[in-house]
């Protein structure tokens, strides 16, 4: 005999009530914008899903293949275009993460990297975004070629960075963003450092040219730092809804379940890439699964490479399972942590392409690594004992959380990671 226990009775009984009372509305329509337009006296809509091509009842879980934020409940949005994932656009978005890392020349990095899109950047911006003096970074860009404004922001620049978002992550509480949810402080913080200088430049290129396509892209941090971006792009209706696209890499998660429904509400064509076993993704971690009643949780549809993502074509898929953008079939499967996998997207060093490959000339990477390493020197010795007296202050902490099972796979391996290293 089976027995089951009285939490999921209870929730069997409410999903199977919902959809009983939902049999009671009229949602039958053939078509998008009758369904859309069919309100009873109390105010529901039927809802229009793409998947199926199908109108449901408000309530119909069993039956719905669309999220929340997929289904269609106003007319004027009939029109829209089901997004599908784009290999080829998504190298593009990447290569201009990648230049988001370059400190000198971002834009020699542009013209050798993507010479026939002609992007030009219109404006740099970087500013401190935490205690230790890391810096976060972005810049706006314009190509009158493929016309697209777009907007990228650069990752960690150095593991103390890293280091220290992993540690205010874990022990700061999260705050609200926009008019619903929450996001880490980390990326908020580095959200609100950067963009009022870039929103101008923004708008003025929205409104010279308000047919281009607006792309909003990021690696690891920067990605965080996209998706508030381009939520905010919509949300004050800077650019239109058709018009944001997103693709971020090795995103971590942003913020909670609320968060994640805003943000798919805002930004219809939005993509977390994720490469195969990529540690990142699934930081902040959670526990068994991820949950929409507490804790991180990830937004937008994942783009996962089921095999190491050597090139854009790489075996991928798109993860449209249960739960709905924390697909449990995706890269929840991998029980591997890499780190090697999420410096590396398409056989592409994201963070260190700009020194390596991106600029052509030998004597400017000699003159930039030259420059660099005096730079980055003297500021990783600061760093770096600063860091000390903070891990000393806090190890036994650390240590015994790490040990217990209140840290995830990720978050331990990333704690090791980086003590070892600021520690060695």
């Amino acid at each position: 005999m089976i027995t089951l226990s009285p939490w999921r009775v209870y929730c069997f009984a409410i999903l199977l009530s919902l959809n009983v009372v939902a049999g009671f509305f009229n949602c039958n329509s053939d078509n998008c914008r009758d369904c859309a337009s069919n309100t009873d006296a109390f105010g529901i809509t039927c809802r229009w899903c793409r998947r199926d091509n199908e109108c449901h009842t408000p309530g119909a879980f069993l039956t719905n293949p669309c999220k929340r934020a997929e289904n269609i409940v106003d007319p004027s949005r009939c029109g829209e275009k089901f997004s599908h994932y784009d290999p080829e656009l998504s190298l593009k978005m990447l290569l201009l993460s990648a230049a988001a890392y370059d400190p000198l020349h971002p834009q020699k990095c542009l013209d050798n990297s993507l010479p026939s899109a002609d992007f030009q950047i219109q404006h740099t911006v970087t500013g401190k975004c935490d205690f230790f003096d890391n810096q976060c970074s972005g810049y706006v860009a314009v190509s009158h070629t493929v016309k697209v404004i777009a907007i990228a922001f650069r990752g960690s620049e150095c593991l103390s960075q890293a280091f220290s978002a992993f540690v205010e992550t874990l022990f700061s509480p999260k705050e609200a963003f926009l008019s619903k949810g929450e996001v880490q402080t980390y990326w908020k913080r580095g959200f609100e450092t950067l963009w009022p200088s870039m929103e101008s430049k923004v708008k003025a290129l929205v409104a010279d040219n308000p047919s281009y396509k607006i792309w909003v892209t990021g690696h690891s941090l920067g990605g965080a730092i996209a998706s508030l971006a381009s939520a905010w792009l919509s949300y004050y209706n800077i650019a239109s809804r058709e018009k944001i696209i997103s693709y971020t890499f090795g995103m971590p998660r942003v913020g909670n379940y609320k968060y994640a429904l805003e943000h798919d509400r805002l930004v219809g064509n939005s993509w977390r890439v994720v490469n195969y076993d990529d540690a990142v993704p699934h930081f902040p971690g959670v526990y068994v699964v991820p949950h929409m009643a507490f804790g991180p949780y990830h937004h937008g549809v994942e783009a996962f490479y089921s095999k190491p993502a050597i090139s854009v074509y790489s075996e991928h898929r798109e993860c449209h399972g249960q739960p709905n953008n924390e697909d449990r079939s995706c890269s929840l499967t991998k029980t591997t942590r890499s780190f090697e996998r999420h410096k590396n997207y398409f056989s592409i060093p994201v963070g260190t392409f700009w020194g390596e490959e991106c600029i052509q000339s030998t004597r400017k990477k000699r003159e930039t690594s030259e420059k660099t390493n005096t730079t980055v020197s003297k500021r990783f010795q600061f760093v770096q004992d600063r860091c000390l007296n903070f891990v000393e202050r806090n190890l036994r902490a650390f240590s015994a959380r790490a040990r217990s099972s209140s840290m995830s796979l990720s978050e331990r391996s990333l704690f090791c990671f980086v003590v070892f290293f600021i520690s060695s």
